[in-house]
């Protein structure tokens, strides 16, 4: 018996010593980061910030791949089968973690729980409310009474389904019973275009994306959806003012496959956590209307873990039918 349990203790030494050499080499070769979405998106574009650094600070390449559809879904699983070896990863909206499960379950082809790792949330920011200049509200509650009066009349967009946009716009329509149409597009930019046309009369995109529409007069802003009003302009409401606990917010968050070393996992989270505080990184984030955030390991799981129940009732109140 003695001996079986030196035999043993041997192999999980050598194990550990195996996983810390890995680590220590990772990368030896270029590693591919998957963006579920479109070029050129806040996600992509984070990505993008975050992956030119780690190419500088740890001498191989992080090329970006983008694999967008089915609400990110598509790159996700693309993702989630790669080896588990370090070399395939992702930047994903943390709500295409807890949502789209909800959404598409038995359709995804992989558990987000079981076969994907949240390696580290690098970046923040809520979602703004803004409607064409032709729909006359200005406050949330002039809004609402506008929608609720209108059934049938109005029309949203969003990247897709059970993205932070429609499910922003769900939340809404759930408190208000009023009844608005979904148009889910490919990108961001296609919402933004047929909102300033008028073939659509809201969205509730990204601050980065909907800011500069305010600031040029072509759309209106109603509200953020943070829980706090937004530092880049605080003069704009929360929805939470008006509705008491809607919550959206956007995140870039880095992820590998499960069964990723934990060494090599450590070893990212502590390099992206480094990267999310240097100046430089600050400002281009700042550019992008983002807000740096830091936060890996078992804090970052618990807290998707955590997202992913609250998340669970009000997909299921909103009956998405799986596409």
């Amino acid at each position: 018996m003695k001996l079986i349990l030196n035999a043993a203790a041997a192999c999980l030494v050598t194990l550990g010593l195996v996983a810390t050499a890995q680590a220590q080499q990772w990368p030896a070769k270029p590693v591919t980061v998957i963006v579920p979405f479109a070029a050129g998106g806040n996600t992509d574009v984070a990505a993008r910030i975050f992956t030119d650094r780690l190419s500088q600070r740890l001498g191989q390449q992080f090329i970006v791949e983008n694999k967008s559809g089915a609400g990110g879904s598509i790159g996700v699983g693309a993702m989630a089968k790669g080896a588990p070896d370090g070399y395939t990863l992702g930047v994903v909206t943390a709500g295409t973690l807890f949502i789209l499960p909800h959404i598409y379950k038995d359709k995804l082809g992989y558990d987000s729980r079981k076969d994907i790792l949240p390696v580290a949330m690098v970046g923040t920011q809520p979602n703004m409310l803004i409607v064409h200049p032709s729909v006359p509200a200005k406050t949330v509650p002039e809004f609402i009474d506008y929608i609720k009066a209108n059934p049938d009349k109005l029309s949203y967009g969003s990247s897709g389904i059970g993205t932070s946009q429609h499910l922003c716009m769900e939340l809404i329509v759930q408190h208000t019973g009023a009844k608005l149409a979904h148009v889910p597009y490919r990108a961001s930019n296609q919402i933004i275009q047929d909102l300033l046309g008028g073939q659509i009369q809201m969205t509730c995109d990204q601050f980065s994306t909907a800011y500069p529409q305010v600031q040029a007069g072509k759309a209106k802003a109603i509200a953020v959806s943070g829980p706090e009003r937004y530092g880049f302009d605080s003069s704009i409401p929360t929805l939470a003012e008006s509705i008491p606990g809607l919550d959206v917010t956007w995140s870039a968050v880095f992820i590998t496959p499960r069964n990723v070393p934990e060494a090599i996992r450590t070893k990212l989270a502590s390099e992206l956590i480094e990267i999310t505080k240097e100046p430089a990184t600050i400002e281009r984030l700042k550019a992008l209307s983002v807000t740096p955030a830091s936060m890996s390991g078992d804090a970052l799981e618990k807290s998707v873990l955590a997202d992913f129940d609250k998340w669970q009732p009000i997909v299921e109140r909103a009956k998405i039918p799986q596409p």
